[in-house]
């Protein structure tokens, strides 16, 4: 009579699964499964791991539209009629992609602030830790707004670029507006800021609130457009100046 088999002979261990793998998965799927994704981690959050996920993709996003940039930048200075500088060196290139890494983190961390403050008014149950993981795992969609800015700068091609806004690629409402509308800089940059992606990243955020947070829809939502307003107030004001001081330059 053969001898039963041993539990483990019969079932061998699963093999552990990778970190890196696992949370670049998160990364992706929290795009259609969010709830999912953000229930996974109730017990365990994760942060910086998925927060260097997205600052290498950000950095190599940005290598591949240097061709853009540097158009719009040898175009500046064409206007104040003083030779282009040479392009960024290794030196320079390290600086923006610690630039980007620091970006991601600011702007998480004050996102993660404002949800836990939020949260816990409205009698929600949640940790700054938790409420990090809803701000990077919300990334995703910037991400995908890059990579689909990138596809429209490489089908206009470099020659297309012919002013500092044509290297800007919007997907929100000043597509609306009709081309004879004078928008301020401040103005177009938050109406860009309006749109499709915006509202399925205010999804998730809501949807990470309400797991991870505890909290009724209606709160998480509202926590949700409130952090989503502040941003991007402040960045577009950011931008704005920035756009403002370089038409200024270009038309003075």
């Amino acid at each position: 009579m053969t001898a039963p088999e041993s539990p483990a002979a019969a079932a061998p261990p699963a093999p552990a699964p990778t970190p890196v793998l696992t949370d670049l998965g998160r990364l992706v799927r929290v795009l259609f499964s969010p709830t999912r994704v953000f229930e996974e981690q109730r017990e365990h959050p994760t942060f910086w791991l998925p927060w260097i996920i997205v600052t290498v993709i950000f950095a190599a996003l940005q290598f591949l539209q240097r061709p853009f940039q540097e158009r719009a930048r040898a175009l500046l200075f064409e206007h104040l009629g003083r030779p282009a500088p040479a392009g960024p060196g290794a030196v320079a290139a390290v600086i923006g992609v610690l630039g980007t890494a620091l970006t991601v983190l600011i702007l998480s961390a004050i996102a993660a602030g404002i949800f836990y403050v939020l949260i816990s008014v409205v009698g929600g149950e949640t940790t700054y830790s938790r409420m990090m993981t809803v701000a990077i795992f919300a990334w995703p969609i910037a991400v995908l707004q890059q990579v689909l800015a990138l596809g429209v700068l490489w089908m206009r091609g470099v020659g297309a670029i012919q002013s500092v806004w044509d290297a800007q690629v919007s997907f929100g409402l000043d597509l609306l507006m009709p081309s004879s509308a004078s928008l301020s800089p401040f103005l177009r940059i938050l109406l860009m800021g309006i749109g499709p992606l915006a509202i399925w990243q205010l999804a998730i955020a809501a949807t990470g609130l309400k797991v991870l947070g505890k909290a009724k829809t209606g709160s998480a939502w509202t926590a949700a457009i409130v952090e989503w307003l502040v941003v991007l107030l402040v960045m577009s004001a950011i931008g704005g100046l920035a756009m403002g001081a370089a038409m200024k330059a270009m038309n003075g």
